[in-house]
């Protein structure tokens, strides 16, 4: 495999930021050697220190050991970061600041919240040794390399190396094509990795094994109802395609184990979807990519990261024949016979937000999408004439409160939610997309709680950070009411009814009796939350064979999209569970394959 890394370039990060980032410890760790507290004659006061900054996850302690004159060595030691798509930040950043002996080291793309965070911990090392922090920001006066341009020619050329493109790249290679794969980030995986890595599939022999009997007919009819709770006015799904779909994923499902190097775990419901159709890895979503690398890499095909593809390349005629891309060593021109955009959705991209679903702006730094899912493709596309999806909508992970503290309640559905006017407006046992939808038609949604000791730790979490504007409290529903700026008769009889439905186990909404638990021991607690996504449904129009249209339903000759690039059709408002990563794997597999075999066809 032939990987492209970064050029090793030195800015001056934000001290504020730093500043931000940091919640580490003041003393060294009793467990490491004690430094010399008298004064030196060195740059640091040798030993070993330790720190802990808040990464994308939560905490990574970094432990760094000075002598006199210089930083020895930093480790990472704990952290909850994301396998696979922290991996480069986790390894690069400490090498880059010994090497350096400086802070001024650039973040990896893909994973900055986790190289942030391992900066400022090392930062706060330096200080409890006496260093200079300032003078280790200072970037480092090096010489550029001379930018150079290259050329590489292929068959098919993946643009994006998550597991729409890897599947694309796989299923192409095995089909007789010479491949190359472009990632702009450090790491592979983008969405896919983010995800839990469940497969939906009906009918697979993986379920016949366990003896589960499903059918496609019984998964489109939770289709329907989930997609009818959404825009009554919308020209999509194209239930002919999801039927298509559904029967193309139990191949999708099998070659993953087949050619892939994919296991599965188990196959299981999940919440309010119980039928066994979730195929789940062994670990998460990361475990899809791993695999699939691996296989890649034994194949070997190139696979370039940290190339970001910025140009389609069209002949005379208007047909694609590459792309252009750029990395840190300059230009890159891949001449193909065939281009797969395989590069995201776009829920990252500000610009594409405010122009297609404003709305969720504000809402988009509580995203949980991919971090290169900024719609790349979709405008490289766009710009040659392909044909957008209509009424592009967001992809729904229920909700989330911007305090992290209180994430432990997002996936809580006993807790109940009330909106600007004090009012409960849906059985919170519901689907999570279905839920962001709710919470999105509403001003501003509140989930209250009790005192009750089911609630005390949560509580104990944010009492250091109260008053807040996004907490409100109150000992009585008066005065929370008082606190929300909410109408007060409304919010008390909101709290009435609801506990009396959890009394007799009757619900206003029919939530489940077992998932109802009363709100009745003060002081009460409210919660602001907002709608929370993982992905968007638009991009570019495809036929059948993924192929990418023009508005009057032509063919863009060679040129493919597949993933969150052009999944509209499957949808209307409403993700269904296990669905995006199957529609991922099998859309790459599908295109790569069509792809390799108009080549070998002369087409």
């Amino acid at each position: 495999m032939k990987t492209n890394l970064k050029r090793v370039g030195f800015v001056l990060l934000g001290f504020v930021l730093m500043i931000s980032l940091v919640a580490c410890s003041k003393s060294t760790s009793d467990t490491n050697t004690t430094p010399d507290e008298t004064e030196t004659s060195g740059k640091y006061k040798a030993g070993t220190y330790t720190a802990t900054s808040k990464g994308n996850n939560g905490d990574v302690t970094v432990e760094v050991v000075f002598d006199e004159n210089s930083i020895v060595s930093v480790t990472v030691k704990d952290n909850s970061e994301t396998k696979g798509l922290s991996d480069k930040a986790l390894e690069r950043i400490p090498v880059q600041i010994v090497e350096g002996q400086t802070l001024a080291v650039d973040v990896v793309s893909g994973a900055s919240n986790s190289s942030k965070a391992i900066l400022a911990a090392v930062e706060d090392c330096v200080k409890q040794a006496g260093g200079d922090v300032d003078a280790l920001k200072v970037a480092a006066v090096t010489e550029d390399k001379p930018q150079k341009d290259s050329e590489l020619t292929t068959d098919v050329v993946v643009i994006g190396g998550g597991g729409t493109g890897l599947a694309a790249a796989g299923s192409a290679f095995e089909n007789g094509a010479k491949v190359i794969v472009l990632e702009k980030l450090a790491n592979l995986g983008g969405s896919t990795a983010l995800s839990g890595g469940a497969i939906a599939a009906t009918g697979s022999r993986f379920q016949k094994e366990q003896g589960i009997e499903d059918s496609p007919e019984s998964w489109l009819t939770l289709w329907k109802e989930r997609q009818s709770t959404s825009n009554p006015d919308s020209k999509y799904p194209d239930y002919d395609r999801v039927l298509t779909f559904m029967d193309d994923a139990v191949d999708t499902t099998h070659w993953l184990v087949d050619s892939m190097n994919h296991k599965y775990k188990s196959v299981e419901g999940f919440g309010v979807d119980p039928v066994a159709r979730l195929h789940f890895p062994e670990v998460s979503g990361a475990s899809i990519i791993e695999n699939m690398q691996k296989t890649l890499n034994d194949k070997g095909i190139d696979i370039f990261t940290e190339t970001k593809a910025t140009e389609l390349i069209t002949d005379d005629k208007g047909d694609v024949i590459g792309v252009k891309a750029e990395n840190a060593e300059g230009t890159l021109i891949v001449h193909a016979k065939k281009v797969i955009i395989a590069s995201g959705g776009f829920a990252k991209s500000e610009e594409l937000m405010k122009r297609f679903l404003p709305e969720f702006v504000e809402d988009m730094d509580i995203s949980a999408a991919a971090a290169g899912s900024t719609g790349d493709g979709i405008v490289m596309a766009e710009k040659l004439g392909a044909a957008l999806y209509e009424d592009p909508w967001i992809i729904g992970l229920g909700f989330a409160s911007r305090i992290p503290e209180l994430r432990v309640l997002e996936w809580d559905p006993t807790k109940i939610l009330v909106n600007e006017k004090g009012e409960r407006f849906m059985n919170e046992n519901s689907h999570y997309a279905v839920v962001t939808n709710k919470v999105a038609s509403n001003e501003q949604v509140w989930m209250v709680i009790d005192s009750s000791e089911a609630n005390s730790e949560v509580i104990k979490s944010i009492e250091g950070q109260l008053p807040n504007d996004e907490i409100a409290v109150g000992q009585t529903f008066e005065q929370l009411a008082a606190a929300m700026q909410v109408p007060e008769a409304a919010l008390v009889k909101t709290m009435d009814t609801f506990n009396a439905g959890v009394a007799s186990g009757k619900d206003a909404f029919k939530k489940d009796a077992k998932m109802l638990v009363a709100v009745n021991k003060g002081p009460y607690y409210a919660f602001k939350i907002n709608p929370r996504t993982m992905g968007t449904f638009g991009g570019v129009k495809i036929d059948e064979n993924y192929r990418v249209l023009k508005e009057d339903g032509s063919v863009i000759n060679n040129l493919y999209a597949g993933g969150e690039a052009a999944n509209r059709y499957l949808y209307n408002q409403v993700y269904m569970t296990g669905s995006a990563v199957q529609y991922a794997l099998t859309s790459g597999r599908l295109s790569g394959a069509h792809a390799a075999k108009a080549i070998a066809e002369g087409k």
